[in-house]
């Protein structure tokens, strides 16, 4: 492909980021670049050199006049790993349910990139069949040992969201909803769970993703 559309690609990742008041490292780039193909991380270096759209701090690249991302993407950080560690704490209990398969955290703060605010997303996958009393007993020992986020509440900092439920005989995205968002919900999220190679089978049943984001690898 041409430099141009090389250039573009790298444009339109740093824009795309830009709606989450995300900076980019290089690799961060290079890993996240929508593109129709596969490119080298040397290729992105020499494309973001020719980009006067493109402002460059502490080693972060983002949309000229958004210098004050660094410092927020910093702060994010931040937040998001204390919450890491209670998402931690809460996949070691819900592992003592059998039919649990997979936890993983979603979202910004899969990301590092949650606000001080925000609640904490898990996407949970459970044995075939099994959604359903998988679901029902997860809730329950959320509520125990955890503040678990209600549909009500107007404070929700630090609380786990259970969000999201698969079962293992079907893990595939919606044709439907095979977009660049949901390739990235894919691509992003974090496992801090993972029994016989789940989170491997997940991937495989989502390649589609690859068609947004070639160049990513877990």
């Amino acid at each position: 492909m041409s430099p141009v559309e090389l250039k573009k690609a790298v444009l339109s990742t740093l824009a795309y980021a830009d709606i989450f008041d995300y900076p980019l490292r290089e690799n961060e780039i290079y890993r996240f670049l929508l593109s129709d193909i596969r490119y080298q991380i040397l290729d992105v270096g020499k494309g973001l050199k020719e980009l006067p759209e493109v402002s460059q701090k502490n080693n972060f690249y983002f949309l000229k006049e958004r210098e004050h991302l660094v410092l927020l993407r910093k702060k994010r950080e931040r937040w998001s790993r204390k919450r890491l560690k209670i998402a931690k704490q809460v996949a070691r209990w819900l592992k003592i349910i059998p039919t649990i398969k997979m936890v993983a955290v979603t979202g910004a703060l899969a990301m590092e990139n949650s606000n001080k605010n925000d609640d904490i997303d898990l996407l949970i996958i459970t044995s075939k069949n099994r959604l359903w009393l998988t679901r029902l007993l997860a809730v329950l020992l959320v509520e125990l040992i955890a503040k678990r986020r209600h549909p009500a509440d107007k404070e929700v900092k630090d609380k786990i969201c259970l969000n999201m439920f698969l079962d293992e005989g079907h893990l595939k995205v919606p044709e439907k909803e095979q977009d660049l968002f949901s390739a990235h919900e894919v691509c992003q999220l974090k496992p801090i769970l993972d029994k016989n190679g789940t989170y491997q089978k997940f991937l495989k049943a989502n390649l589609w993703s690859k068609k947004f984001l070639p160049n990513w690898k877990p």
